[in-house]
């Protein structure tokens, strides 16, 4: 028989072995497809800047999904399907804001244009919009989560300073609860795939630990999510 202490001592072990291996369950996915921030508007909200492929011509993506104001880290982009990237907030609702840009490489700067903003999303929480760019056909899809965006309050928004040359929109909007959003873009017809720009650097895997904490839910909230599929 254990006394009372030896089963508090094996308890504490069994607890920290799980922890062990959750944690390191979350920075491996973390490594593979799962990111934090990696550009800062000039409102001091969080995005992130993309690489796309797949097309003849491959336009960077610059997106945000933040509460208006949040310069917090709280945010991150999962790419387990590159195709459709998911936005996901550590906000539980409330006032949010999107922006999404489209950038031509240095030798085909874009004229900044302001694509105007998409009509809401519909009951399916699906919207979206076209742009052209020189002879390119560019179409994006918007996906929140059916329902979450509150009726009666998608509206358009200034555009924080600072940004690179490219085409944008972007609005603000109330959600109902626990925020996410997928975005596709083809070009000419051709979906394209993304990866993050590593151009300024990721966090070093160490980094991960202090983010750990706030992100533990990620795994149940990606697999709890599915994605419904678009509108043709």
């Amino acid at each position: 028989m254990f006394g009372v202490r030896s089963r508090v001592l094996m308890g504490s072990a069994v607890v920290a072995a799980c922890v062990t291996v959750f944690v390191a369950g979350v920075a491996k996915a973390a490594d593979g497809s799962v990111f934090p921030p990696n550009y800062t508007f000039g409102d001091g909200s969080k995005g992130f800047m993309l690489s796309s492929h797949g097309g003849d011509f491959n336009p960077g993506v610059l997106v945000g999904f933040n509460p208006p104001g949040d310069g917090s880290d709280g945010l991150l982009i999962a790419l387990l399907n590159r195709a459709h990237p998911q936005l996901i907030s550590t906000s539980t609702g409330g006032s949010f804001n999107f922006l999404i840009g489209l950038l031509l490489p240095a030798v085909q700067d874009g004229d900044g244009s302001v694509i105007p903003l998409p009509a809401a999303p519909g009951a399916d929480g699906v919207t979206s919009f076209r742009d052209v760019m020189g002879s390119h056909d560019i179409s994006v899809s918007l996906q929140f989560g059916p329902g979450q965006v509150i009726d009666n309050t998608w509206a358009g928004r200034d555009h924080p300073g600072g940004l690179p040359r490219g085409d944008f929109t972007g609005g603000v909007f109330q959600m109902a609860n626990d925020p996410w959003m997928f975005f596709d873009v083809s070009v000419d017809g051709t979906p394209l795939t993304f990866t993050l720009d590593t151009s300024g650097g990721i966090p070093e895997p160490a980094s991960w630990a202090l983010m750990i904490a706030g992100f533990g839910g990620v795994g149940a909230a990606l697999r709890s999510r599915r994605r419904p599929a678009l509108a043709a």
